[in-house]
Formats: structure tokens, sequence, C-alpha cells
């Protein structure tokens, strides 16, 4: 056996690591993740914020298993996210151990102090082969997060039952481009959702958005194959209070997701966050040509988020458990 760093850049040896990851992925009965072009966009490519690159345990021919990894290079740069796929076959034979020992002796060779990874498990208790594998190599469970998904499209008769418009509230939307106008609140708001987000106990830092990475961030969406819709609520003052994104990939258009919903502090308790969403669902259904799953996460202690997807219509389908493991 020999490990295989993969880049990005070798098309033929990137298909056949993201094959093996996609298939232990969609072992779940609604799988997630990015298709082949967005992956590699990710890996191949330079970004300011992150890179991303991976190991591969081959013997001759065989691909036994692979890891997945995410370099934090503006915050947390003190861990590494990692995420590790063994091929069913090759499953308790040594292959995610051996994955993980070479992770580890990487991100020391970085300074990094510490390793993050999430994994899926059974909708009720969370628990599952992978979430074993990491309590048995020492990872603490930080973040318990509910996967939830909805069918789409929805009736435009039960949008109009949900469609509740909020006085005092203008909606604004737009599609892969923020307008110049907006980069700079729209920016803050990330950056405080970034803050607002429950993290559970991990040893994480937010994300501080810019202009020019929220820019960043949008050229490379594009270059994946990736759309997104916005919608904000903006107030009588002219400032962003409320905003939410839904989105996918072109090589996958049945496979959906809903980012981030945020609403300012100050600006809660009056329904905003539905009041962008079911805008947000027109818009995004106004380009299906096919059924689709949404996709969303929240953690378990967002009660109020998951209730307003309850109220939608999301069910959950599993648990996905953030790990840490210090090194």
């Amino acid at each position: 056996m020999e490990l295989v760093e993969v880049d990005g850049q070798d098309a033929e040896v990137f298909e056949r690591f993201y094959n093996l990851r996609d298939a232990v992925r969609r072992e779940a009965e609604f799988p997630s993740g990015l298709g082949l072009e967005e992956a590699r966009v990710l890996m191949a490519d330079q970004h300011s914020d992150m890179r991303a690159d991976g190991l591969a345990l081959v013997d001759g021919d065989q691909w036994l298993g692979i890891a997945w990894l995410d370099w934090w290079l503006q915050e947390n740069t003190h861990l590494v996210e990692v995420e590790i796929a063994v091929a069913a076959a090759y499953r308790r034979t040594g292959v995610g151990s051996r994955l993980l020992e070479a992770v580890i002796e990487r991100a020391t060779q970085d300074g990094r102090r510490l390793l993050s990874g999430m994994i899926l498990g059974d909708a009720e208790t969370g628990e599952s082969a992978g979430t074993a594998f990491a309590a048995k190599h020492g990872f603490v469970r930080k973040l318990v997060e509910l996967h939830q998904v909805l069918e789409l499209p929805l009736s435009e008769e039960r949008l109009a039952d949900l469609d509740q418009p909020v006085d005092g509230y203008e909606i604004v939307q737009w599609r892969e481009h923020t307008p110049d106008e907006w980069v700079e609140q729209f920016a803050e708001a990330l950056s405080a959702m970034s803050v607002d987000v429950p993290t559970g106990e991990l040893d994480q830092e937010p994300a501080r958005w810019t202009p020019e990475r929220l820019r960043e961030a949008e050229a490379r969406r594009l270059k994946q194959g990736r759309f997104c819709h916005t919608t904000v609520a903006v107030d009588k003052d002219g400032q962003l209070a409320a905003y939410t994104q839904m989105g996918g990939g072109t090589g996958d258009p049945g496979r959906l997701y809903q980012w981030d919903t945020f609403v300012r502090p100050e600006h809660r308790g009056r329904r905003l966050g539905l009041a962008v969403k079911v805008p947000n669902f027109r818009s995004l259904q106004a380009g299906l040509d096919r059924p689709a799953v949404l996709h969303t996460w929240n953690a378990i202690t967002n009660a109020p988020m998951i209730a307003v997807n309850v109220h939608l219509g999301f069910r959950p389908v599993a648990q996905r458990t953030d790990w840490e493991l210090e090194i």
C-alpha cells in the first residue's frame, strides 16, 4: 500500500479520489456534497482564505480510502478540517487509521494543533460507524446539528399560505453577484452571521468577511458551476436587517442547499426569517425543471430556526456531528 497526494491538477487522479468520496457520501439516504467540478476547482485553484488537498491510500490499482483536507488561511489557522472516507470493502482493516496517522503528521508539520471533522449519523441518536471511529481515535464531539430536507417544488398555494410580508421592510433579491450598493452591508452581515451561529464547544474563530473576500467567493462559486439565490430584507433606514441564501451546482441540479439565514438581533421577533425565505423559494423554484431536494443544517440548540424549517415542511433525516482532536 502507498499514500498518493492529490491536489486536483491531475484530472484522472482527482476523479478517482472524488468518486470514492462521493460513493461513501451516497450511502446516506439523502447524500450531500460538492459535485465533481465544484470539488476540483476548490482543490486545484489558489484561494486567499483556504486551500484544499487530499491523500489516498492505494494498493496497486485499488483505491482503499481517501482523506480530504481543508487548510484555513485567514482565521482558524490552528486547525485542519478533515474528512476520511474508506471504500466499503476495506473498512475495519486499518485503512482509516493509516490515513488519520498521515493527516496528523502533515498537520503537525504545518504547525496546526487541531483536527476538526463533520460526521453523519442517525437522525435520532447521531451515531454511525464514523462517530465510532472518531471516538476510538480520541476525537471529542463538540457540536450536534440537525440535517433536514424539503422536497421541491412547493406549490404556489403552499407558498401563498406561508407568505407573510412584514411592514416596514423592503425585499431585495439578487443572483450570483451582490449589487455594488449592498456589498459592504452584506459582507458585514456575513461576518455577523459567523459570530452569531451556534458553534457549541468548537475551538473555532468566526469568519471575517470583507467586500474583497465576498467578491472572491462569488467568482469561485461561478467557476465551480454553482448558483445562488439571495433575498434580503431592508428596513426603512436602508439597513440590511435579514438575509437568506439558497442554491446548488449545475452538475447535480436535484441537490440544493439552504445556506445561511440570518436576522440581526435588533430585528428579531418579527418573522423576518420567513419573510425572506418565501420569496427566495419562489426565485429558486423559477429555475427548476425537475423535482429536487433542499438540504439544510442547524445546531440542535437553534430551536427558532429549526421551528421555521418545520413550519416550511422540512423533516429531519440525519444528525451531523462536529468533532475535534488535539494533536
